[in-house]
């Protein structure tokens, strides 16, 4: 008699169940992602900045789902950070929460796709939430727009994030053991 794949898989322990609700197998997926956003900032090459802020962006939230799991908290299928920063009770500034804005529109289109599936989605991005990230000055008749460096989502701001992630699902599992 031999076993299928699914009941080596039960053997094992190697189910959706196990897998799925393990926190510390959200955070090895997180640390992946966090180095590949690392890589891409570092390269010489780093000049489109999507794919350094799409891999920062799911690094934070598979950080975040790993201290719900870790907490037993069920958090919603979407990919809100803020929403996961209230529900894991993490404090962050009012800069952060606009940073972790921007990455959740950047996670869940602007970071993958030229547009996203509804217009009104287009226009809060860029009337509502990208607007919070720049500063607009003018002098006479010529206008800049620049980064708004408290709240853009660079390296250190993003480092700076994840340290607080790291912090609260270490005390998690900490708690836990």
């Amino acid at each position: 008699m031999s076993l299928s794949k699914k009941e080596v898989r039960e053997i094992t322990g190697f189910t959706f169940s196990k897998i799925g609700t393990d926190p510390e197998n959200w955070m090895k997926r997180a640390v992946d992602f966090k180095e590949a956003a690392i890589l891409i900032a570092k390269s010489e090459e780093y000049s489109p900045p999507f794919p350094y802020y799409y891999n920062s962006g799911i690094a934070l939230e598979l950080a975040l789902k790993s201290i719900a799991i870790a907490t037993s908290k069920v958090y919603e299928a979407n990919h809100r950070l803020n929403d996961l920063c209230t529900l894991v009770g993490l404090k962050i500034n009012k800069d952060q929460e606009c940073t972790l804005e921007l990455l959740s529109e950047l996670i869940i289109w602007s970071g993958r796709y030229p547009v996203p599936k509804k217009e009104g989605q287009w226009n809060n991005y860029h009337d509502v939430v990208h607007e919070k990230h720049v500063v607009r000055e003018s002098e006479g008749n010529v206008h800049r727009t620049l980064a708004n460096r408290d709240k853009f989502p660079t390296v250190e701001k993003f480092l700076t994030l994840w340290e607080l992630c790291e912090t609260e699902y270490k005390s998690s599992i900490a708690k836990k053991a």
